[in-house]
C-alpha cells in the first residue's frame, strides 16, 4: 500500500457494514495512511464508531426512501438523500481522497455518485451474498470496483471474492472471560451464546428461551446478548458487547442471526453455529448467507424461525456431540 495516500471510507446503518470498515481501515492507517469516516445519523452509528475511537462525519440520512413503505418516511428520507449528497459533496472537495470505500448500504450512495463525477476511484465491498440495492446500481452502470465476502453474490456478475474484515480473534481463558462478563456458571458448562446483532433480536431470543427450558437440569447454560434483563436457571442476559472476544472465548456452539460480518467473525473464530435468518431481511439475503456459510462452516446448521424449540435442541445436541 501507498503510505501517502488519503482514503475515505463510508459505512452505516448497523454493525453489519460498519464492523468490517473499521477492520479495514485500521489496516489502512497502520500502514501510515490517512482516513477518514462517513456515516449516516443514527445514533447507533455513532456509538459504535466510537467505541472504535472514531468520529466520522455523519450524514444527515438514516434509512434508504426505498426502504419504507410510509409515505411520510419516503419523503422525508428522500430530502435528506439529496441534502446528504450535498453535504458529502463538501466534505469530499474538502478532504481530497485519493481513493473512496464503500461498505454498501443506503450511506453508500451520495459518496458513489460523487466519487463518479470527481473521477475519483471507488472500491464497494459487499458483506452479504444477496447484493443490496447500492451494490446493484453501482454494477448496472459500472461506477465502482466491487468485492463481496462470500463465494457468490446474487444480482451482480462482475465482483471479485475477498471475504469480510473481521476483527483478529484474542482468545481468553474461560474462568477469566467469564469473570470479565459477570457470570457465575460453571466454567466446565457446555456454553450456547446468542447474538441477535448490534440491532437485537426480540423472536430469536423467545425461540432459545423455549430452548433453554428444554434443558432444564442438563449442564447447558445460554449467554443472551441481549438489552433485555432476564435470569432464569440457566438462561442469563448480558448486554451487547463492543469487545467480543471474552464472549466468544466462552461458547462452544453459536446461535445467531445470518448477517455476514456476525458469521464471518464466528467463521474466523472457529466456533460451530446454528445460524437462523431473519425473515425481514431485504431480498431475504440472511438466507443466502447461512447457505454459503455452512459450505465453509464445519459442523454447523442452518435452523428456520418457523420450526420448533424441540427441533433446535436435536441441532444443538447433534452439533455438541
Amino acid at each position: 500500500m501507498n503510505s501517502n495516500k488519503k482514503f475515505l471510507i463510508a459505512s452505516g446503518g448497523t454493525g453489519g457494514h460498519i464492523f468490517p470498515a473499521i477492520v479495514y481501515g485500521r489496516e489502512l492507517e497502520k500502514n501510515g495512511s490517512k482516513v477518514e469516516w462517513l456515516c449516516g445519523s443514527r445514533e447507533l452509528e455513532k456509538e459504535i464508531y466510537n467505541s472504535a475511537g472514531i468520529n466520522p462525519f455523519r450524514l444527515a440520512i438514516s434509512g434508504s426512501p426505498l426502504g419504507t413503505r410510509s409515505i411520510s418516511k419516503i419523503f422525508s428520507r428522500s430530502f435528506a438523500l439529496i441534502k446528504s449528497f450535498f453535504q458529502a459533496k463538501k466534505f469530499i472537495e474538502s478532504f481530497k481522497p485519493d481513493e473512496i470505500f464503500l461498505f454498501g448500504g443506503y450511506v453508500s450512495f451520495a459518496p458513489l455518485l460523487i466519487a463518479k463525477l470527481k473521477k475519483i476511484p471507488v472500491t464497494l465491498h459487499e458483506q452479504n451474498a444477496v447484493a443490496g440495492k447500492v451494490t446493484r446500481f453501482a454494477s448496472k452502470f459500472n461506477l465502482a470496483k466491487i468485492i463481496t465476502g462470500w463465494p457468490s453474490c446474487e444480482g451482480i456478475n462482475n465482483f471479485s471474492y475477498v471475504g469480510i474484515p473481521v476483527r483478529e480473534p484474542v482468545r481468553i481463558k474461560r474462568e477469566e472471560a467469564l469473570k470479565i462478563l459477570g457470570l457465575e456458571i460453571k466454567a466446565d458448562s457446555k456454553i450456547i451464546g446468542i447474538a441477535g446483532g448490534s440491532l437485537g433480536s426480540g423472536p430469536l431470543n423467545e425461540i432459545l428461551l423455549k430452548t433453554a427450558g428444554l434443558c432444564k437440569g442438563k449442564n447447558f447454560e445460554f449467554i443472551f446478548l441481549s438489552h433485555e434483563r432476564k435470569n432464569l436457571e440457566n438462561a442469563h442476559f448480558i448486554p451487547p458487547q463492543w469487545d467480543m472476544n471474552p464472549f466468544y472465548s466462552i461458547c462452544d456452539v453459536i446461535v445467531c442471526r445470518a448477517g455476514g460480518s456476525t458469521l464471518a467473525e464466528i467463521l474466523k473464530w472457529k466456533i460451530p453455529a446454528i445460524s437462523i435468518p431473519w425473515p425481514g431481511a431485504a431480498d431475504n439475503h440472511q438466507v443466502k448467507n447461512a447457505q454459503e456459510f455452512i459450505k465453509l462452516s464445519k459442523n454447523s446448521r442452518i435452523f428456520y424461525e418457523n420450526d420448533t424449540p424441540e427441533n433446535l435442541l436435536k441441532k444443538l445436541i447433534d452439533i455438541i456431540n
